[in-house]
């Protein structure tokens, strides 16, 4: 069992991380994609996106046989896809980072009903992704701690929102995917 020695200090640790974040990632909207690369290594990088999509289904994977763990009361493979989810999520975020630094922003290109589905379900997934930093960090840190009755308590909101982050991920990209310039 793994006890958190001081709950302040990774509080402030949770909070500095939910802001700069979100805060990062909108400072990528305001650089411009690195110049010193070639034309081939720009268009070599559009693997990331789909990278990035195969780590959100992967995680939304984890996190639905995560509840399946819990319900069967098998906290050990609980812990383990819960982290597996955890470290999907890092690893997006830091190739996610990585594509927008190297290349240029795709813009979408379909019409009608599905222009606003697509800005509906990337608004709401862009909301919600900044939401559950802080969740996510509470949720596992009181999990890791064995506050059970803590983490029951906020994970009842953490786990479908994280689901429906990882999951419009995907559809995120496999709605803008047809409309890179590769």
């Amino acid at each position: 069992m793994i006890m958190l020695k001081n709950e302040r200090a990774v509080k402030r640790f949770i909070w500095i991380v939910a802001v700069a974040i979100p805060a990062a990632v909108a400072i990528l909207f305001f650089i411009p994609p690195a110049e010193n690369l070639t034309k081939e290594t720009q268009e070599a990088l559009y693997f990331l996106p789909q990278l990035n999509a195969w780590f959100n289904g992967t995680a939304f994977c984890c996190l639905i046989a995560a509840l399946v763990a819990i319900k069967q009361k098998n906290i050990a493979v609980h812990r383990a896809l819960t982290t597996t989810a955890l470290v999907l999520s890092v690893l997006f975020l830091l190739s996610y980072v990585t594509f927008h630094l190297t290349t240029a922003s795709t813009h979408y290109g379909g019409e009608g009903w599905m222009r606003t589905a697509y800005f509906i379900i990337l608004i709401s997934h862009i909301v919600l992704s900044t939401v559950i930093i802080p969740l996510v960090l509470f949720t596992y840190a009181r999990g890791l701690g064995m506050q059970v009755e803590r983490h029951r308590k906020i994970a009842r909101y953490t786990w479908p929102i994280w689901v429906y982050v990882t999951a419009t991920g995907v559809i995120v990209y496999w709605m803008i995917s047809p409309f890179y310039p590769v």
